[in-house]
């Protein structure tokens, strides 16, 4: 029985918000869907989906019991969502992982730079965006405090691996020097101070290539629900005010390379028209009430894997196959 991609993303999808543990298996599933000539899993994929499945540990052993439950349950779901998309006739695709980086993983590595979101140790629910901006950058910047105020537009110099910043717009000195990392991942100060560069892993400066003139910022957010842990700006036209905020939800970031995020509402996302009844047994048993109290769910896959020949290092994608790039 054959699925078209977009049924297929959708039982994922319903897959990861039941059960975190589904997460690497959805990966491997998620990838499946996406690969240009591919209309199901391999055997050669099956069998990576379950190992990747009992490869989840857990550290005490009084509960080697759950353990063992969940474990088997995992299987047994992924081997049903396998038996429902495996092509008898399409011929066993390539393994997912190359074992080198592959060179898009490089390029994207290479392209990497001193744009990003930052962490400050000394306040750790803040940020700082810098982007570039004609010969030098611009900082948004917020302590993260309650009522704190975000300071936007703060011009900071570029001179090869040095940046200098003027602190003076909240009291601070002014013409202080910091010097970038070697490999572009944390900038210190004279006194010491280090700005970590996406310290979630995830966090970034991302760009679309449908957009060249845009960027998507993801960074971490804490929302009025526990749901919501990320935010993303989304822009395509590079002007300020052009920018659309989306809230979303992540999987366990234990999972790292890979991850599952749900970004809700992203600009031309639309509430799907659901079928009056169930046509068949798998539109039966996906069948249940929308919740839509966030917003229209769009599914991405968030990858540091550098030798996935599907997901890239350093990319979100999307079932569309739209690939953001972190810079």
């Amino acid at each position: 029985l054959l699925l078209p991609s977009t049924t297929l993303i959708t039982i994922l999808f319903v897959l990861q918000n039941i059960y975190p543990m589904m997460q690497l298996f959805t990966t491997a599933a998620f990838a499946a869907a996406l690969m240009s000539g591919v209309s199901g899993f391999s055997s050669q994929q099956l069998h990576a989906s379950r190992a990747a499945t009992s490869q989840l540990k857990m550290s005490s052993s009084s509960e080697s019991s759950r353990r063992d439950i969940l474990s088997n349950a995992a299987s047994a779901a992924a081997l049903g969502i396998s038996a429902l998309v495996i092509d008898p006739n399409t011929a066993s695709a390539a393994s997912l992982r190359t074992g080198t980086i592959t060179p898009q993983s490089a390029a994207n590595k290479a392209a990497e730079s001193y744009q990003g979101v930052y962490s400050d140790p000394f306040h750790p629910e803040g940020y700082r965006v810098i982007m570039a901006s004609g010969k030098g950058a611009t900082m948004t910047l917020s302590d993260g405090g309650s009522g704190d105020e975000t300071y936007k537009n703060i011009p900071v110099g570029v001179n090869g691996n040095e940046l200098s910043f003027d602190f003076g717009f909240k009291g601070g000195p002014k013409g202080v020097i910091a010097v970038l990392s070697d490999d572009k991942q944390s900038i210190t100060f004279p006194d010491g101070n280090s700005w970590t560069k996406n310290k979630n892993k995830y966090d970034g400066i991302y760009k679309d290539p449908k957009y060249p003139n845009g960027y998507r910022v993801v960074r971490k957010f804490r929302g009025d629900t526990k749901i919501i842990n990320f935010i993303t700006e989304v822009n395509d036209t590079g002007n300020a005010k052009d920018s659309v905020f989306c809230k979303g939800s992540h999987a366990s970031l234990f999972s790292i390379p890979t991850a599952a995020f749900t970004f809700y509402d992203l600009p031309g996302t639309a509430k799907p028209v659901e079928d009056e009844k169930p046509t068949n047994i798998v539109s039966y048993a996906l069948q249940r009430p929308a919740d839509y109290s966030n917003g229209v769910p769009t599914l991405g896959q968030f990858s540091l894997e550098e030798s996935n020949s599907v997901f890239p290092y350093g990319t979100i994608t999307f079932p569309d196959k739209t690939v953001w790039t972190r810079i």
